[in-house]
């Protein structure tokens, strides 16, 4: 599901950031009125930033910190952005002039370690930041740096217990909890996760990581309306612009998901997931020889993208290349074996093609990593059922009905009524 250079973004941002692209106007008017103002400088420096603006973002924030030269604080506000840019070496370079201005302070190892976590070298951060706790235990910055350090090693306990003592420390930031939300997503606890980012929503509601990563959990129109939320927060944002390409193709609006996801090329043309959404989208709105083209872009750009292999596979299946479809429906199972659609898909396009033996095969190697697979139970039951195999029928349907995944439950149900379960 995801570019680093988001999770790096979403890494740097500042604490309590709520004002974005649909506020800027109101915030630019106020720093020209007020030049000398600190606190007017910094607020847009800090919606420019989070508005992905990172140019302007730095002009804001370096006359901000020229305000306040002998603070480290206000020092350390124009290296966010290259946080946030994951510019390790300009990051670094800058963080020295905190070192001037406060030697070894908690504020100088934190951006230092700021600084590893952009170029994605978490232990080294973390002798930062175990440096900066043992000066200063309380310190939020710190805490929160060090919630995402462990995020990035997936360390579920230690990035929960980071963020909420930064959570203790800063009741009202978003930041923590958008931390927590992440790290919840990315160990697939749903619910925790939405949780957690709902209280990041009311804290910061116009936060575009917030939307992005709601509408990414999320189906349906709060899945739309987040991800135009955070598009309109960031213009331009490729991951967002293809995460809500998605959701419209999800929700059956092809011909503006086709749209959305022109605007994540355009934006990135680097963006295989892109690509692979308007593979997609142009598939299910009939335009069969553009979609192959843009999906064979996506598996170009990124070979072992599995995503991009799937929906192939599903192209190859429409237009009859059932034995392509085959080898791209077991090569998306071998680039990503934790998922069981591919194999799932090959496994009813054999049915359709009256060849259960291959089927079960499939289902069979589905189901031994995947035994509550619920597609995959309905699915053999079906071919269990065509084989006069009712007693194994029933007790696949049956499993299905308490299986994960989405599957058509009345017609499951009408399935064990004929086969005499009421």
């Amino acid at each position: 599901m995801r570019p680093f250079a988001c999770l790096v973004l979403a890494l740097a941002l500042p604490a309590a950031a709520t004002a974005q692209e649909r506020l800027l106007p109101d915030l630019r008017t106020a720093a020209r009125a007020a030049p000398r103002d600190y606190d007017a400088q910094l607020a847009l420096g800090r919606a420019l930033l989070d508005a992905g603006r990172f140019r302007e973002a730095t002009q804001a924030l370096t006359r901000a910190a020229r305000l306040r030269r002998t603070d480290p604080a206000a020092q350390y506000e124009p290296i966010r952005v290259h946080f946030a840019e994951g510019n390790h070496q300009r990051a670094r370079a800058a963080c020295r002039a905190i070192e001037r201005v406060a030697r070894d302070s908690a504020l100088a190892r934190v951006c230092t370690a700021r600084a590893f976590l952009a170029w994605n070298r978490s232990g080294r951060a973390f002798e930062e930041l175990e440096a900066a706790l043992a000066q200063s235990p309380d310190d939020y910055e710190a805490l929160l740096a060090l919630g995402d350090a462990h995020r990035l090693r997936a360390a579920v306990p230690e990035a929960e217990a980071a963020y909420r003592r930064a959570i203790a420390v800063r009741p009202g930031s978003s930041e923590p909890h958008l931390g927590l939300g992440m790290l919840y997503a990315q160990a697939n606890r749903s619910a925790d996760a939405l949780a957690a980012l709902r209280r990041a929503h009311e804290l910061a509601p116009e936060s575009p990581d917030v939307d992005y990563w709601l509408g990414r959990l999320q189906t349906g129109e709060p899945a739309v309306q987040h991800l135009r939320d955070a598009v309109a927060n960031r213009p331009g944002w490729a991951p967002a612009l293809a995460s809500l390409g998605d959701a419209l193709s999800a929700s059956g609006q092809h011909q503006e998901a086709i749209g959305i996801f022109r605007q994540a090329i355009r934006a990135d043309a680097h963006l295989a997931s892109a690509r692979a959404g308007l593979g997609r989208a142009l598939m299910q709105a009939g335009n069969l020889e553009e979609a192959e083209a843009a999906l064979n872009q996506a598996v170009q750009l990124v070979p072992n993208d599995a995503e991009s292999a799937t929906a192939l596979a599903d192209l190859f299946a429409r237009t009859d290349r059932v034995e392509e479809a085959y080898a791209q429906y077991r090569r998306a199972a071998d680039l990503d074996p934790r998922n069981p659609e591919p194999l799932t898909s090959a496994a009813r396009l054999a049915v359709a093609e009256g060849r259960p033996v291959l089927a079960v095969g499939y289902l069979q190697r589905v189901l031994a990593a995947h035994p509550s697979h619920a597609p995959a139970l309905a699915l053999l039951g079906d071919v269990m059922r065509q084989r006069s195999d009712n007693a194994q029928a029933r007790e696949l349907y049956q499993r299905a009905l308490s299986g994960t995944g989405d599957v058509d439950r009345s017609a499951i149900q009408s399935a064990l009524r004929a086969l005499g379960v009421r």
